[in-house]
């Protein structure tokens, strides 16, 4: 026997809210439009944009796609969203600060001029 009664619509949860934020901000972190990251992922650029001001809800599996595509780990969406977002760049400088910060003081120049010469 099945219950033929319509699903009553539940709100989303403030969990849900702070998903769709991240998303916005995690795409826009990434330099991607919504036409661009929709693009990718199969969907309209309206799908994506419902996502993102959470009138829909976003799946695990779609999730998973929308960080793979970002560059970011699933707990970016988790986290609050005054916390600040981690791009593979600013993780890589982050990354790079920890290495430099090892190298001993008698290479330091050294390094500080191929860096230069990378800058230019």
């Amino acid at each position: 026997m099945t219950d033929d009664k319509p699903k009553a619509h539940r709100a989303p949860s403030e969990m849900d809210l702070r998903v769709s934020a991240r998303l916005k901000v995690a795409r826009r972190a990434a330099g991607l439009t919504l036409v661009e990251l929709a693009g990718r992922l199969g969907l309209s650029h309206q799908q994506l944009q419902k996502y993102e001001q959470g009138k829909n809800r976003i799946s695990a599996g779609l999730l998973y796609s929308i960080a793979s595509e970002l560059g970011v780990s699933l707990a970016v969406f988790f986290e609050s969203a005054q916390a600040p977002l981690e791009t593979p760049a600013s993780r890589a400088r982050r990354q790079a600060v920890h290495i430099i910060s090892r190298i001993p003081d008698a290479e330091m120049d050294r390094v500080v001029r191929v860096l230069k010469a990378l800058c230019d």
